[in-house]
């Protein structure tokens, strides 16, 4: 029997088939929504034409004239809910309808009709910038460390090289849907999100100066990856809108292709890294260039961006550094947050560059790695020290031996020399991820936990974040469990209700476990304090024994902490120097890899990877998380390539979307290193984005030492395979 902190508390209801996600909900009178959207990628809009032989009485109907305030609150605030003079992309929301049957929308879609003036479009990064406008800059970082320019003119070598990835789709099992309810002047949202307060702060925005009020319910939720974190506060817009000139229930549910067309991607970037570098490998500079490609408005692209800026160090010993990060505009669909929020790109960037370095001196990839390897006690040229909860060395010690990494390269170099069609190669890449929100982010936030003890003796976890299959409502039932020593089942989550409650921050950015979860450890210490129990080891008997009388005197016992950082943590804006995050979680990996010189397919075929996560909650939930991002990876690395033609997505499902599938999943092997942090819950720290972010360059630096020639650019198709063949002198 498997002890009982290792059973995800949502299992039996999700493998029953009991659970109940927002298409299952039975509500009377309830009506379907359509968007009808842009055809044109940059347009003025002329004119709307309602075909004024049909039927409209059915119907409810929206335009931006109907719309109060007409943008979202996320970040700018530069999108809107419905477009009204001008298109920015294809699939750019123009018109709302609603009807009782779905059969009915399809034909009323045919009877609406929408003139363009076409406009110039800008479909690429580079496009955007001849243009040479500042409006098309979302956003902009500089950091400055030490002197780059004396260090190139010092230096033996500089080498440098443009590094590209491409859109990702996140691919949740459960598209997008909300419902939103009205019920006198209260329109009740209801919704598959991450963010129930991001759609709760949009909605007030929205309605402001109205008298329609709105709270906001995230039902059970099949997946997210970021996909479901600002994109909800548009949909949900969009509902309560219907619903409230309906005085109807009103449900938006995008089928697959709906989706993937016009939902937020992750950002396709463009990085330049400059090095300047020593006869024996010592990296002594390094320029940084970073273009994302936010699509047509702002949505998250400034977080990402920073995260972006604040990964592309990497593992490394670095000095006079230069980084400049720009979040440009163009006229395709809006991209948005995505495991990793930008560290992905950046990671992939630094790490090819230490390939390129070690081609270029025709040194092994391993030793150019640790000749700039971070230790204990170094600075990152944030300025932040790394002088606690570091457990790279132990993670790449790991690695090392569970892989077997140096006996497979001298086993697959000698195999590449007689290979008869098939090349194989192992690559390592080392990761770091910070945890939380970058720099003031948190203190920004000012997440609130609460919790409550009943008369029944029960205690109910108030917070607002979410279950989206990642595991964190068994997380905090095990971390409430073992501080105040009580069974789960006296344990209770409560419902994700803004009015039920407090705002404890978005479910993002690898966070919930580390911040929240210190903040229900400080609200068990408050509660045991009130119980006389904080000095002395007690029994859950004596516990609830407590815990009852106390609550017969003087009522319910309700508990709040709001987080704060560090004291000695601060962080500058403007300079982005300071701690970019208060702790940093850490992983090193190893891929081993086939190229079928036939068909130009890359096939993983084992996986070794090791992350720091500070301690372990669940080690079954955290081994999982592991392996599912570690595949999530290796999708963006090789498989997952996204076609944009004329500013269209062309992909419609699965079967020109290309994921992982079973037959594709290699043999992961995980190890964990808990090198505690302390300020998180028992000295838990980051893990949900990590295992992510150091795949595809694993991957990426297994097909470099197969062919021996440095990747330039992700996903490694079987059309970049191909042209990397092809290339007669590469030129390092």
């Amino acid at each position: 029997m498997k002890n009982i902190s290792e059973i995800r508390i949502d299992a039996a209801s999700k493998i029953s088939g009991e659970e109940q996600y927002v298409r299952d909900l039975q509500i009377d009178d309830l009506l379907y929504a359509k968007t009808i959207r842009s055809t044109r990628a940059h347009a003025k809009i002329d004119s709307i034409h309602f075909d004024e032989d049909f039927n409209w009485e059915s119907f409810t109907i929206i335009t931006a004239k109907d719309v109060p305030n007409n943008y979202v609150a996320i970040i700018k605030n530069d999108m809107p809910y419905l477009a009204h003079e001008t298109v920015n992309y294809i699939g750019e929301p123009i018109v709302l309808i609603a009807a009782e049957k779905k059969q009915m929308l399809r034909e009323a879609e045919k009877h609406i009709a929408i003139i363009y003036e076409e406009l110039k479009t800008s479909l690429t990064i580079d496009e955007t910038l001849t243009k040479d406008d500042k409006k098309d800059i979302f956003a902009e970082i500089s950091l400055v460390d030490g002197d780059f320019e004396k260090a190139a003119v010092d230096a033996e070598y500089i080498i440098e090289e443009t590094y590209e990835t491409g859109l990702q789709e996140h691919v949740y099992i459960e598209p997008q849907c909300v419902v939103a309810i009205p019920e006198d002047n209260t329109i009740h949202i209801k919704g598959s999100m991450q963010c129930p307060y991001y759609v709760q702060n949009a909605m007030n925005e929205l309605f402001k100066g109205t008298e329609t009020k709105v709270d906001v319910t995230q039902i059970m939720t099949g997946g997210a990856f970021g996909g479901k974190e600002d994109f909800p506060s548009l949909i949900c817009g969009h509902v309560a809108l219907l619903a409230q000139k309906a005085q109807k229930p009103v449900m938006l549910s995008f089928d697959r292709e709906e989706d993937i067309r016009y939902t937020t991607k992750r950002h396709p970037s463009k990085i330049h890294m400059k090095a300047a570098v020593d006869n024996d490998g010592t990296i002594q500079g390094l320029n940084v260039d970073i273009l994302l490609d936010s699509g047509a408005y702002t949505t998250l692209s400034p977080v990402v961006l920073a995260r972006a800026v604040l990964t592309s160090f990497g593992c490394y010993r670095l000095q006079n550094v230069i980084v400049r990060g720009r979040a440009v505009k163009t006229n395709i669909p809006p991209c948005g947050a995505f495991r990793g929020f930008g560290g992905p790109q950046a990671l992939f960037a630094i790490e090819m560059l230490i390939e390129k370095i070690a081609h270029s001196l025709s040194e092994p990839v391993w030793d150019i790695k640790k000749r700039n390897l971070l230790s204990m006690g170094d600075v990152l040229p944030t300025g932040q020290p790394i002088d606690y909860s570091f457990g790279l060395p132990q993670c790449i010690e790991k690695v090392l031996i569970s892989s077997k990494y140096f006996e497979k390269l001298k086993e697959f170099s000698d195999y590449n020399k007689n290979s008869n069609g098939i090349l194989k190669g192992v690559g390592i890449s080392l990761a770091a991820h910070g945890a939380g929100f970058t720099g003031v982010g948190e203190n920004t936030i000012q997440a609130i936990a609460e919790m409550e003890v009943l008369t029944e003796g029960k205690v109910v976890i108030k917070t607002a974040n979410t279950e989206m299959g990642q595991g964190v409502d068994t997380a905090y039932k095990i971390i409430v469990s073992k501080r105040l020593n009580i069974p789960f089942e006296d344990i209770v989550i409560e419902e994700k209700n803004t009015s039920k409650v407090p705002n404890s921050g978005p479910t993002v950015a690898s966070r919930s476990t580390m911040i929240v979860g210190k903040l229900l450890v400080d609200n068990c210490d408050k509660i045991l304090e009130k119980l006389d129990l904080s000095a002395r080891e007690h029994t859950p008997d004596e516990f609830k024994q407590k815990a009852l009388s106390f609550v017969e005197k003087n009522g319910n016992i309700v508990v709040r902490t709001q987080y704060k950082h560090p004291d000695f943590i601060s962080f500058d804006e403007k300079t982005y120097k300071g701690y970019g995050y208060p702790v940093y979680s850490w992983s090193a990996n190893v891929a081993e890899i086939e190229i079928d010189l036939t068909s130009y397919q890359v096939e993983v075929k084992k996986f070794y990877t090791a992350h720091d996560v500070g301690k372990t909650i669940n080690r079954q939930q955290s081994e999982g998380q592991i392996q599912g991002g570690v595949l999530q990876g290796i999708g963006y690395g090789i498989y997952e390539e996204m076609r944009i033609k004329d500013g269209e997505i062309e992909n419609r499902g699965f079967r020109d979307y290309i994921i992982p599938t079973i037959k594709d999943i290699p043999k992961v092997h995980v190890d964990i290193v808990e090198d505690e942090y302390f300020n998180g819950p028992f000295g838990a720290k980051a893990l949900g984005e990590l295992p992510l972010v150091g795949a595809a360059p694993a991957v990426a630096s297994a097909v470099s030492f197969a062919m021996k020639k440095p990747v330039k650019k992700i996903p490694l198709t079987p059309e970049v395979i191909a042209s990397m063949i092809e290339e007669k002198d590469y030129e390092y």
